[in-house]
């Protein structure tokens, strides 16, 4: 897989410049409103060089898409764009007015896919069954599976010598090739959330605020689990349909329809009449890096805390209330959670006083962690799988969470932003499911599976919160990095003939001066609308450092005084410096995109590591680490090394060697399936990594081998001692 681009920030399209205003034509649009579309058309007037604009946010209108029958919105929107339709042949001709007829041809074509897999739900066994039967049937289901993959974990875990950082253990499926339990666990996830959601839509389980409302559920047994199966397969089938018809809609791949009798081979064996395929762009897979990056770095930073601290001696627990951090922690994972979370800020979340979507960051972690310790203690009384999930009443939660700090405002703010509702992204987000007597489910398997801090990010992106201030708190924290390896950094705003220009930091080293335009925004966590927005936020970016390289080279004499150095002799590098692990190999239109993780690494340590925990007896465990790249061509840091890590950068290199495009087709229709290349993590082995390096994997294999001799004895020389001293006692007993 080639991971070089070198003419877009990840290869996605950017919006381009309008004289239409976008908030005017997003609003107009979404709300079906053509008068008002009209009169800014009217106004702005529209051009030939206008109609891009149009047709993408018209692309990028969810609203244009009506996954269930909605007759009264389906009748508003065909007179709409009826409307648009002859406004825009009327002012730009045929040519123009047929661009629009393909761009609505494409939304019928999505819409038509939610359709089909709709009608395909409906001649499955379980549509005959009672809506509540199959509400229960669908959450007993999941429970049912999320216990046969933690059991599947355990099992291989216990059979490992090792414990693997950072990806964990892969199981193995029915066709012999590794599987990342927390992708199924995932999967079971997310399908249920959908098919409950459908399932409000098909019963009006909505209330007024939009949250999913459920009956009191039956009791199931195996059979309705069985039957649920299909529904399962079919919320699947949803989720990658919307996945597949977003990507295609905000980051530019492409549709390849095929109709029977001309079919691909692969698919003249699944009895098909239409195959779509979806044809990525490469460039989507530095999305997919920077996200499995960032899962990379919460578990590995995770479990060296639990290696190198004493840390669950100190945990408060469940049983009895405790105050906020930094007075107290529930778990080791609020702990780690509240130190990933500052760093990935740039400031201490623990003293933080600031209430990003109504509450400050220590609440929304108490919040989730108490719900997750909850779930845990429940799963471990009486029977496993029956208590994964359990009703709790509405007050008797508020009053948990008072007890845990979280004040009586916070708490019920808290309680209604992690309900389901019909715009919440998952029960990873939302794992509180409402009632019709007025309780909550609480969904024990989306707790315990996730990564609290990566959910609080996510929740808080949901609710529409930037996180404005990150970047101030940023760019202090990168000079103040700098200042600590003894080097040269500035952060310059200056006034250059009435226009103001503000360098974040500027590193003078050697014959080079790196600018680095510092940005802290929320990576997609793979969804393909916030990966669009996030690549625009990105685009913008490379515009704002290119400005910044004009006025060095424009004013050189006044910027040589301010920053000490005669700036015409210096090779300027701009970079975007991203706090969270976004990276791409090569300059974009000049700029590089590097991030801080890359950054620091790089002046920290020479050397990339293979990590190899190894437990001694229950209570130690020790981390050795093999050598395997230099980041250095010296002994020593150099600029030029820099260069050639912005240029090629070892964590890209590494994940993007460790990626594939690969997944099976999916129906959505009884005739109708679709093909989508989705990137896909696979497993790191001493071979991958030494190929990668150029090392010799039997090096690597006799180097471990040596380690785990001296572990080994070391354990052994442990047991002896723990021997040598009970005898000790008992013998000053007698």
């Amino acid at each position: 897989m080639s991971s070089t681009n070198k003419t877009t920030v990840g290869g996605m399209a950017a919006t381009k410049n309008s004289r239409l205003k976008e908030r005017v034509v997003k609003d107009a649009l979404g709300s079906l409103d053509w008068n008002r579309l009209k009169k800014h058309l009217d106004d702005a007037g529209l051009h030939e060089s206008d109609l891009e604009f149009l047709l993408g946010h018209l692309r990028r209108t969810n609203s244009m898409i009506v996954p269930y029958p909605n007759e009264k919105w389906e009748t508003r929107r065909a007179l709409f764009l009826r409307c648009l339709h002859d406004y825009i042949r009327l002012a730009l001709g045929p040519h123009a007015s047929a661009c629009l007829s393909q761009e609505v041809a494409l939304l019928h074509r999505i819409e038509r896919g939610y359709r089909g897999i709709l009608g395909l739900l409906e001649q499955c066994d379980i549509s005959k069954l009672q809506p509540d039967v199959r509400a229960a049937a669908y959450v007993s289901r999941a429970a049912h599976q999320f216990a046969y993959v933690i059991r599947q974990v355990q099992e291989t875990l216990k059979a490992q010598r090792e414990i693997r950082v950072p990806h964990g253990v892969f199981l193995m499926s029915q066709d012999n090739a590794p599987v990342s339990p927390d992708s199924m666990i995932t999967a079971f996830v997310e399908s249920v959330s959908i098919t409950l959601v459908m399932e409000a839509y098909k019963n009006n389980w909505f209330d007024a605020t939009g949250c999913v409302v459920l009956p009191t559920f039956p009791t199931v047994g195996d059979n309705e689990r069985y039957k649920a199966g299909s529904t399962e397969f079919l919320a699947m089938c949803w989720k990658r349909w919307r996945r597949t018809e977003e990507r295609r809609r905000f980051l530019g791949g492409e549709f390849e329809e095929h109709a029977a009798p001309n079919l691909p081979a692969w698919a003249q064996v699944q009895g098909a009449q239409n195959v779509t395929v979806y044809h990525p762009q490469a460039a989507e897979v530095f999305d997919h890096v920077a996200n499995e990056r960032l899962n990379d770095r919460f578990a590995q930073t995770f479990m060296e805390m639990l290696i190198k601290t004493n840390i669950n001696a100190k945990v408060a627990g469940i049983r009895k209330g405790a105050p906020l951090l930094p007075q107290a922690f529930v778990s080791a994972e609020e702990a780690h959670s509240a130190v990933l979370l500052s760093e990935i800020l740039s400031y201490q979340i623990v003293h933080d006083q600031e209430r990003p979507a109504g509450m400050r960051f220590v609440e929304w972690l108490r919040g989730y962690s108490v719900l997750k310790l909850l779930a845990e203690e429940r799963s471990k009384n009486g029977s496993e799988i029956a208590q994964l999930t359990f009703v709790i009443i509405r007050e008797e939660l508020l009053d948990l969470l008072g007890k845990f700090g979280l004040n009586e405002n916070s708490a019920s703010m808290f309680v209604d932003a992690a309900t389901l509702k019909r715009s919440s992204r998952d029960l990873f987000d939302s794992p509180l499911i409402a009632m019709n007597d007025g309780a909550l489910m609480v969904f024990g398997p989306s707790l315990i599976a996730t990564n609290t801090a990566r959910i609080v990010l996510s929740t808080i992106a949901n609710l529409g919160e930037t996180l404005s201030r990150k970047g101030k708190a940023f760019e202090r924290d990168i000079l103040s990095f700098f200042k600590e390896k003894n080097l040269t950094a500035k952060s310059v705003r200056v006034s250059l003939d009435g226009e103001e220009y503000q360098y974040d930091v500027i590193l003078i080293w050697g014959d080079y001066l790196f600018i680095f335009e510092c940005k802290s925004h929320t990576l997609s966590n793979h969804h393909p609308i916030q990966a669009y927005y996030f690549d625009l936020e990105m685009h913008s970016s490379g515009r704002q450092v290119r400005r910044l390289v004009e006025g060095l080279q424009h004013y050189p004499d006044k910027l040589s005084k301010l920053l000490g150095v005669d700036v015409a002799t210096k090779r300027i590098v701009p970079c975007v410096l991203n706090a969270l692990p976004f990276s791409l190999p090569g300059d974009v239109e000049g700029v590089y995109f590097t991030d801080a993780s890359v950054l620091k690494r790089f002046f920290q340590e020479r050397y990339f590591h293979i990590s190899s925990p190894y437990r001694i007896d229950k209570n130690v465990q020790i981390l050795h680490r093999t050598a395997m790249y230099s980041l250095w061509a010296g002994d020593k840091p150099s600029p030029e090394d820099l260069v050639r890590q912005l240029e090629d950068p070892f964590q890209v290199k590494l994940m993007v060697a460790h990626t594939k495009i690969g997944s099976p087709p999916f129906a959505i229709g009884s005739v109708d399936i679709v093909m989508a290349g989705e990137f896909l993590r696979t497993e790191w082995t001493i071979e991958s990594y030494a190929d990668l390096v150029g090392l010799s994997a039997e090096w690597i294999q006799k180097e471990r081998g040596r380690i785990e001799r001296q572990v080994k004895e070391l354990k052994t020389e442990v047991k002896r001692s723990r021997r040598r001293k009970r005898r000790r006692k008992q013998t000053r007993m007698k």
